[in-house]
This record gives structure tokens, C-alpha cells and sequence, in this order.
């Protein structure tokens, strides 16, 4: 009798999980599925940005040793796919018919390529609870890491009285004329110059004044970190939050110091997806669907420190409490490079390729 109450219990709970919450029902019936194709599959390959390991930062380990935990069924076979050359490589690779990832990353200037060509598979995200902020609007990818960008400062050539207070007008401010170094691709600008934030015009004043400033352009970010660390100069402007933390908790650097400048520049980092004729399709979505779960963005957060600004108890979540931040609309991020022709034509720099 008392077993019986127990099944009808849980019947009458299940009927009210369904009926209250009917997205969260199809979510759960949605998972079990991928989860059973997936173990049928037994293995998924994954090309993605991270390293296996850098530099006593355990990066990709940590993560696919974290989802193997979760899905021991799941065999990942993991490779790093960098910088644009190896990018370039995997769609040239994707385009003659040979798909060496079931899941890989693109940047969105590549996005347009690869629908043109036919080469992802859409897939609609949400509806397996992926949050819609990383959902891209044609369903083709969602995005995995998310950048914070900020005022990178050396502590010992400006105290933090100075440097805590530092705004993106300062930049270009002659008062730092040779002392403010920035990436030869300052990404964040070209978010800047959306209409809904800087403008064309106010970007490219502020361009054309960098150039006036003898602004130091690295083509290295990580270089350029290292040579502010030396004290080769005092700031960096369009930092990454996750370069800085590492700094901290890799290196053990103590004298640096990061502005959270507004309006904060949240890229929308690496654009994942599934390429067609991916072998293990279920592997593929469930690896997916698992990275931009709380415990996968928790996991990237603690090891990479760009984890999801809307999923609470991630760093960034907690830097972007009450800020004002401005991102990319998928339309202007298109035009990305253009945009950037534009802005460094206006510092008075080649366009660098």
C-alpha cells in the first residue's frame, strides 16, 4: 500500500511538473534523448580555442574531464583549433566534404561563409534550455565564452586612486600621450561605433585621436600583457578580464590593476557549432547543450574566467552587477571587418590581415 502511494505520488508530481512547467517538461524529454543517442554514438570530437593545458592552467582537461564525469558514456576526443588560420582550415576542410569535428568553433565574420555554403547544422537551442542570449538569431551556433573588456593598469606606475578611475575617454586623452598600449584589432571599438552606443562619429574622433597620441598597437594581447607586468608601459586599453585574472591566479602578479569601464564591451566570444555530417550528431548537442549549463559555464569560469555574464555565480556575473554594458548586434558584427578598416584608417594604421 505504502508503494503504491509512493508510484501515484510521483505520477501526480510528474503531471504537475508538466503542467505548470511544460518548456522545462520538453526540456527534460528533450535531454533524455540526446543522452541516449549519445551513448549509442559512444564518442564525440571537439575543436574548440582552449589549449588541453597551458602553463599549469588546466583549460580543455578540466572541462571535458568535468562533462566526462557527467556523461562517462561519452568518449571526447578533444583538439585545440586556435587562431583564424586553423579556423580557415576547418572550412576549407568542411566545404570539400571531410568533417573532422562533430563540434568546432568559427568567428562571426566566418558565419556568413559558412551558411552560404551550407555547412552547419541549425538547430533550435533553446528549446533544448540553452539561454537565449547565447543562442545566435539563425540558430546555427550559440556562443560559448564570453569576454569582459576593460582598463588593464600597472599598479606601480599609477595607483589604483588613478587607475580605478580610468574611462575609455582617457584612452585617448593626451595626458597619456605614449603610455597607452591596445591590440592591433581593437575589437571593442567597432562595438562602440554601433549606433545604440558610440556612433560612427564619436568612434572615429576617438580613433583618430589614438593616432594622435602615438598610441603603442601590440599585435599580441598576451604580449602586451607581459610587457605592462614589466612596466614597459602603464596601460592597456581593451584588455580581456580573463587575461587579467590569469595574471593573478597563474602567475602569481600581484601589481596590476583592471577598470571596469562603462559602457563594459561584452564580446560574444567563440561561436560553437555543429558542422553537417558530423559523425556523432547527439554527442555533439548534448556537449553543447551541457557547456552553456550552469555547471558547464561554472566550470569554464573557474579555469578560463570568461564564463556567462547571465548565469549566476560566474566571475563575470558578479563584475557586471549594476553596469551598463554594450555587445554586438548580430548585424553590425557582420560588418565587423569593415568596421575595422575603418576605425584603424582613421588611427592611421594598415589594415592588419
Amino acid at each position: 500500500m505504502v508503494m503504491v502511494k509512493r508510484v501515484i505520488g510521483s505520477l501526480v508530481t510528474l503531471f504537475l511538473v508538466g503542467w505548470f512547467f511544460p518548456a522545462w517538461a520538453q526540456q527534460e524529454k528533450a535531454l533524455q534523448k540526446l543522452i541516449e543517442g549519445a551513448k549509442n554514438e559512444s564518442k564525440v570530437r571537439i575543436g574548440l580555442t582552449m589549449r588541453w593545458q597551458e602553463a599549469g592552467k588546466p583549460s580543455g582537461q578540466k572541462i571535458v574531464e568535468t562533462f566526462q564525469a557527467r556523461y562517462p558514456f561519452v568518449n571526447v576526443e578533444y583538439e585545440r583549433v586556435g587562431g583564424s588560420r586553423e579556423r580557415e582550415r576547418v572550412l576549407t576542410e568542411l566545404a570539400a566534404g571531410k568533417v573532422p569535428y562533430d563540434v568546432t568553433a568559427l568567428s562571426g565574420t566566418q558565419l556568413p561563409l559558412v551558411l552560404q555554403a551550407n555547412l552547419a547544422e541549425p538547430v533550435d537551442w533553446r528549446a533544448l534550455g540553452v539561454p537565449a542570449r547565447h543562442v545566435h538569431p539563425a540558430r546555427f551556433g550559440v556562443y560559448y565564452r564570453s569576454q569582459v573588456v576593460g582598463i588593464l593598469y600597472n599598479r606601480k606606475l599609477i595607483p589604483d586612486s588613478v587607475g580605478s578611475k580610468l574611462t575609455w575617454e582617457d584612452c585617448a586623452n593626451p595626458k597619456w600621450k605614449k603610455k597607452v598600449a591596445m591590440d592591433n584589432r581593437p575589437r571593442y571599438l567597432e562595438i562602440f561605433y554601433q549606433p545604440h552606443v558610440w556612433g560612427r562619429d564619436k568612434t572615429l574622433a576617438h580613433a583618430r585621436q589614438l593616432g594622435a597620441n602615438q598610441t603603442i598597437f601590440e599585435r599580441s594581447r598576451s604580449a602586451a600583457v607581459r610587457k605592462l607586468t614589466l612596466g614597459e608601459y602603464p596601460i592597456i586599453c581593451g584588455a580581456n578580464y580573463s587575461h587579467y585574472r590569469e595574471q593573478i591566479a597563474y602567475h602569481g602578479v600581484t601589481h596590476i590593476g583592471f577598470t571596469v569601464a562603462e559602457p563594459v564591451p561584452v564580446p560574444s566570444g567563440d561561436l560553437v557549432f555543429i558542422p553537417r555530417g558530423a559523425a556523432s550528431p547527439a554527442g555533439a548537442r548534448l556537449w553543447v547543450v551541457w557547456s552553456l549549463s550552469e555547471e558547464g559555464q561554472r566550470v569554464l569560469d573557474s579555469v578560463e574566467f570568461d564564463g556567462s555574464p547571465y548565469i549566476s555565480g560566474t566571475e563575470t556575473n558578479k563584475l557586471l552587477k549594476g553596469k551598463k554594458t554594450a555587445t554586438y548586434e548580430p548585424q553590425w558584427e557582420a560588418k565587423a571587418e569593415d568596421l575595422l578598416k575603418e576605425i584603424l584608417a582613421a588611427v592611421g594604421l594598415p589594415v592588419v590581415q
